[in-house]
């Protein structure tokens, strides 16, 4: 049975608002993960974190390996999986149709999780939650998702108090802690900082 909600927690949309601030002339990927209790209660998915991947060299499939065998077990420690998968183009007036690299790492994603969404950011519009665009699987295609996405409430509010500490100067995605790895992709500072309902 597929979802027909999303729900996005305050955690998952600021620090994927982050790694488009801290990198806002680049393209920039991560993905988004989901919580298991949700979807096996009530077949929500519930995007609870986002995991930064990479902001240079997106379509490096070795480095894409390696931060999808870190990820996947980090989701099997924390009752967690992988719910989907997000990019932005480094193009303002870019398309928000998803690119053939995303649609083909969220395949892989489809093969573990059916259900699993890719994230489209409308660059024009952000920091804004309409900048998400949702798509999900159907028929062997990538379509644009026609449930409901719900946000947190506090989360313009957070997001706002990130950006101007300029919290986006410490996170960290794969590029990071490949280049550095006593930097931590899971960002435990700034999930401190983010309020959790």
């Amino acid at each position: 049975m597929a979802a027909k909600s999303v729900e996005v927690s305050c955690r998952a949309y600021c620090k994927l608002q982050l790694h488009l601030a801290k990198y806002p002339h680049c393209a920039v990927n991560g993905l988004l993960l989901g919580c298991q209790r949700r979807w096996k209660q009530d077949k929500i998915i519930e995007i609870v974190d986002a995991i930064p991947l990479f902001h240079q060299c997106l379509h490096l499939t070795p480095m894409l390996e390696i931060a999808l065998t870190h990820v996947d077990s980090h989701c099997e420690t924390n009752q967690l999986f992988m719910a989907g998968y997000y990019e932005a183009s480094e193009n303002l007036h870019s398309s928000v149709e998803p690119s053939i690299f995303s649609t083909r790492v969220c395949d892989k994603i489809h093969e573990n999780f059916g259900d699993c969404k890719l994230v489209v950011i409308d660059n024009n519009k952000v920091p804004k939650a309409k900048s998400l665009i949702f798509y999900e699987k159907l028929e062997g295609k990538w379509k644009q998702f026609k449930g409901t996405v719900e946000y947190d409430e506090d989360l313009s509010g957070s997001l706002q108090s990130l950006l101007e500490l300029k919290v986006y100067r410490e996170l960290v995605d794969f590029d990071n802690h490949l280049d550095d790895i006593s930097l931590h992709w899971l960002n435990h500072p700034i999930n401190k900082l983010i309020v959790m309902p």
